[in-house]
């Protein structure tokens, strides 16, 4: 298996979760990232991981709503005056959100655009923005998260025929994350010639505030075994979804 050596990586929704995980795992690296840039909404909340910032010189907390143009434009602004011509290496869109409410009785426009604001909109407009870094980072010949790739987090609830075979009713989360899945396929197909790495990833189900106390895997056996997965990604990954465990699903069928 290839290493995993990224010298800048910008992590969306970093401040709890797995997001927060993430960047516990960055530093764990043989060779951690040089630049590891921590975005949250709120980062005078997000305790833990203003604590493990001001422990690691490598981690810059950056305050971005992912729904605000505004702040995505900044925290592109910033990274680009540390990285300069280095470019960045992985963005890694983790940010999102997942209302539990089953059925269409609870449903209203405000609940659908929500989601498809954050766990769509959000991501490819990020996607959009840091481009022009990532494409300054990449090589033709080297596709990979060292090199300069796009990870989004989706979910086997995004796969038509195994949310049937659960009978899983949740509107809104499960129709954003699969359209998300039709922007990484799109994405991938436009940035490869670039050199740029575009995959997707289910991290399991996992025992998070967003996840709930019943998840199968805790947080360090998922971000464990998703660092593994990056790791071994190359220009034939590009376009497909993963599992944490390094599966590959058909983007229609599921596990």
């Amino acid at each position: 298996m290839c290493t995993l050596s990224p010298k800048s990586v910008f992590i969306t929704g970093a401040n709890r979760g797995l997001g927060l995980e993430f960047v516990k795992h960055f530093l764990r690296l043989a060779n951690p990232p040089t630049h590891l840039f921590a975005a949250c909404r709120k980062p005078d909340q997000a305790t833990e991981l203003t604590q493990l910032a001001s422990e690691n010189g490598s981690i810059r907390v950056v305050k971005m709503d992912v729904t605000q143009d505004e702040e995505i434009a900044a925290a592109v602004a910033e990274v680009g005056k540390v990285v300069g011509d280095d470019g960045l290496n992985l963005l890694l869109n983790n940010a999102g959100v997942n209302q539990q409410e089953q059925g269409i009785e609870p449903l209203t426009r405000e609940k659908m655009n929500y989601h498809f604001d954050c766990n769509v909109t959000a991501p490819l407009l990020i996607c959009k923005a840091f481009l022009p870094t990532l494409r300054r980072a990449a090589d033709k010949t080297e596709f990979s998260c060292s090199r300069a790739a796009i990870i989004n987090l989706s979910s086997t609830l995004s796969l038509i025929n195994y949310v049937n075979k659960i009978n899983d009713l949740r509107y809104p989360y499960n129709s954003s994350k699969c359209a998300l899945n039709m922007v990484t396929d799109i994405l991938a197909r436009e940035v490869s010639p670039d050199g740029v790495l575009v995959a997707g990833i289910h991290p399991g189900w996992v025992r998070t505030d967003m996840g709930g106390p019943n998840g199968m895997i805790d947080k360090e056996e998922s971000i464990s075994k998703c660092m593994n997965t990056f790791a071994a990604l190359n220009k034939d990954s590009s376009g497909l979804l993963y599992s944490y465990t390094g599966d590959i699903f058909d983007w229609n069928s599921g596990p």
